[in-house]
This record gives C-alpha cells, sequence and structure tokens, in this order.
C-alpha cells in the first residue's frame, strides 16, 4: 500500500503515480430507496456513472439509510441502477439483481 500524500485542503490522497484500482465495494449515500433497490440520491449522478466507468458486475453495491427512508415505489430512469443491499439502523435488506434494469 501506497503511503498518501497531504493535499492543499488536509484531505490525504494517494499520489498521481499510484496505480488505478477497482473497488470491489461501494458504499452508497441516499435519500430514499424501494423495495426494488432503487435509490433516490443527491441529484450529481455520480453513483450511476462511477457504476457505468466500472462496467464489472462483481463490484458489490451498499446504500446506508435509516429505515423510515424507504418508500413503496421512486421512480427510475434507464440509467439507474439498483443497489445490492441496504444497510439500515433495522439490519441489512439484500436486493437481487435482475435483468429489469438493464
Amino acid at each position: 500500500m501506497d503511503a498518501l500524500i497531504k493535499t492543499r485542503f488536509g484531505t490525504r490522497e494517494p499520489p498521481t503515480s499510484a496505480p488505478e484500482v477497482q473497488p470491489s465495494v461501494l458504499i452508497v449515500p441516499m435519500l430514499a430507496y424501494d423495495a426494488r433497490g432503487y435509490r433516490l440520491g443527491y441529484g450529481g449522478g455520480y453513483y450511476d456513472r462511477t457504476l457505468e466507468a466500472l462496467q464489472d458486475a462483481s463490484v458489490r453495491t451498499i446504500g446506508l439509510a435509516y429505515a423510515f427512508q424507504k418508500v413503496a415505489l421512486l421512480p427510475r430512469e434507464r440509467h439507474d441502477e439498483p443497489l445490492d443491499a441496504v444497510v439500515t439502523e433495522l439490519g441489512v435488506e439484500w436486493f437481487p439483481r435482475t435483468l429489469e434494469h438493464l
């Protein structure tokens, strides 16, 4: 593991010479999620663009939320990707990946 360098904002990050790595798990925040595993994010599209860029079905996606954030159904668009699971204060809810979202 390479040492992290301190940036001008006081955070630490890998040096530009570090090799690119692919995560095996993404942990994502959300405003809401539904029974199908779709999430409502904060509107930037970072989650969906990151998954599209990774293009690897083995990357597991886990949302962090409170149980009250679950709703019956969220609107979704073609580019929206479902989560594999959501962790709340009540436990873990797993969602089967289906071809429905393709």
